[in-house]
């Protein structure tokens, strides 16, 4: 069971990240529209026939809710790119891929694919394909070839100042492709509270995949909750998500529940049996001993780190338990949680 949930962690934490290392940087709040109006002028550049599809793009996550942001987040839904949510061949040459290339990569995808649909399959060699027709078609539109994924694509783009004028430096724009609804509910992130600067949403999000892990599901940030057992998704909306998560527990949820990992975390211990607390929170901490969420700058040597982070109320449980669970505390810096530093020292 361990080595089932863990390579669920491991596929949870693989979806996003800072593709691109040393060629982009956070990106200023004001530089990240005129950014976005280049990059949509770009695609409907590539894309004449469908250059509408790319003004429904919604940014997601913290975009905007901050001085700068580490990338940009941009969901879009799934039936804005073909009619009835699945790859309609005969559509594929009005977005410049090549049908029979599509079939190629639709078939090489599916000998690797062990528990994908094919509709998923679908998906994932149509991105790919392009991702293939952006590489060869445009300077300033990076994709990524080798973590597309069926409903993400992850791509690199100049930024650009309020005033046109295009920087030398990037930022990664990432594709989200799905249930419109669930994507601004998988990828929402609050407002950071003051006397916590290093929380981000995934700290929310992972809180939540841990309450579905221990109940043998997986939460996926395109597709929606899976039953592990099934291989079925069994929830494609935020409240199909509460009700799950509510007939799992037997304790009733609901948005305002969600915002952020206080509010869940906070709901958790007013409704949750101390057992179940600890079992999603053992699972939480395991998920975050392999995140990276936070930036942080060197205060004497100017050198940025990717560091995780542990929120306060989980500090002292940490510290109680990081034997008991093999944490190793790699990527947790000293600047986003001095608490732990002795113990981290003594590791």
């Amino acid at each position: 069971m361990m080595k089932i949930i863990f390579e669920s962690w491991r596929r949870y934490i693989q979806e996003g990240g800072n593709i691109f290392v040393g060629q982009t940087a956070d990106i200023p709040k004001e530089y990240i529209q005129p950014t976005l109006e280049r990059y949509y002028q770009e695609l409907g550049r590539l894309f004449p026939k469908h250059k509408d599809v790319f003004s429904k793009f919604e940014p997601v996550g913290s975009v905007g809710k901050k001085p700068t942001s580490g990338d940009i987040d941009l969901a879009l839904d799934i039936k804005d790119m073909f009619a009835d949510g699945e790859i309609n061949t005969g559509e594929l040459e009005s977005w410049n891929v090549d049908p029979e290339k599509w079939k190629e990569t639709f078939l090489k995808y599916k000998k690797r694919a062990r528990t994908a649909t094919d509709a998923q399959v679908g998906w994932r060699a149509f991105l790919t394909e392009i991702a293939n027709y952006v590489n060869a078609n445009s300077d300033l539109i990076i994709a990524d070839l080798k973590k597309v994924r069926p409903g993400n694509l992850f791509t690199m783009f100049p930024q650009f100042t309020p005033e046109g004028e295009q920087q030398d430096i990037g930022v990664q724009i990432d594709w989200m492709v799905g249930n419109f609804e669930w994507l601004t509910f998988s990828y929402f992130s609050d407002v950071v509270p003051e006397e916590e600067s290093y929380m981000k949403g995934l700290h929310r999000t992972q809180l939540l995949l841990s309450l579905f892990l221990v109940k043998d599901h997986t939460f996926s940030h395109a597709a929606g909750v899976i039953d592990k057992g099934t291989g079925q998704v069994v929830a494609q909306t935020p409240t199909e998500a509460f009700k799950l998560i509510g007939d799992l527990y037997e304790a009733k949820i609901g948005k305002k529940d969600t915002k952020n990992f206080s509010t869940l975390y906070s709901w958790m211990t007013k409704n949750l049996d101390q057992q179940s607390v600890d079992r999603a929170i053992d699972a939480y901490l395991k998920i975050l001993d392999f995140t990276k969420s936070a930036k942080v700058k060197d205060e004497e040597t100017g050198a940025v780190e990717d560091c995780g982070y542990i929120p306060q109320a989980l500090q002292d449980y940490w510290i109680a338990n990081h034997k008991r669970l093999g944490l190793k505390g790699r990527y947790i810096c000293r600047q986003t949680n001095p608490k732990l530093a002795k113990v981290l020292d003594a590791l």
